[in-house]
């Protein structure tokens, strides 16, 4: 079994090198690949984004919801915090597209919004943050 595993690495990895250096023969752009299986450790941003929508009692509809309430706003805003921290090889056009594909500067406003928010300690948000944050770290400890 250990000997299968290593083996499936061994060829994605020889894969990943060759798929590398034709990208830079044909086109002269270094491209990097990170090889991860989201099967094995369950860390994928969308299994997060779930996480985060369970602990503060919501569904995973509300990240693409187009509604301007508060509650669904904040859980945005709380997500693409936590997002940027925990997957920081995201973009934020990647954000934006789990997000219902908003725009890259809907993600940078979310999270400036989050930061003043926590800064200024608003008690309603920051309860709600440190919720999330408690349980995606439950969430990173036990998938690791």
């Amino acid at each position: 079994m250990y000997y299968a595993a290593t083996q499936q690495i061994s060829t994605a990895r020889h894969i990943a090198r060759s798929a590398q250096q034709q990208i830079k023969m044909k086109t002269g752009m270094r491209v990097n690949m990170v090889l991860y299986s989201p099967e094995a450790d369950g860390q994928t941003p969308e299994e997060m984004l779930r996480v985060i929508a369970v602990a503060l009692g919501m569904t995973t509809d509300s990240y693409t919801n187009k509604s301007k309430e508060r509650h669904i706003v904040e859980l945005r805003f709380i997500a693409a915090v936590l997002l940027r921290r925990n997957f920081p090889k995201m973009t934020l056009h990647q954000i934006g597209t789990l997000f219902g594909g908003q725009d890259h500067t809907s993600i940078i406003s979310a999270v400036a919004r989050a930061h003043d928010l926590i800064y200024i300690g608003d008690p309603r948000f920051v309860k709600k943050y440190n919720t999330a944050l408690q349980s995606v770290n439950l969430w990173l400890k036990n998938a690791a």
